[in-house]
């Protein structure tokens, strides 16, 4: 794999893992049949985010990139509620 290979890999995955955290933040916001399938969604997500953290085995690099993408996300939230 090649070095632009892996950055695009780890942004993938830390991507997936911001993903995985705003749907949590979501949880109950939801009623019937759209929160059964919102549940759905959180549970495949969580699954999957638990097989990438097992299978990375804590990466710094893709924790640093998961801490920058999530840095960007609280601030564009940030910046929406001050409008």
């Amino acid at each position: 794999m090649t070095k632009q290979d892996t950055i695009d890999l780890n942004l993938l995955i830390a991507t997936f893992r911001c993903f995985n955290e705003q749907l949590y933040n979501l949880k109950g916001s939801h009623a019937g049949i759209v929160k059964m399938k919102f549940n759905r969604l959180l549970k495949v997500s969580s699954q999957y985010e638990k097989e990438i953290v097992k299978w990375t085995d804590g990466s710094e690099e893709l924790e640093q990139v998961y801490d920058e993408l999530m840095d960007i996300i609280i601030e564009v939230k940030r910046q929406s509620n001050e409008r």
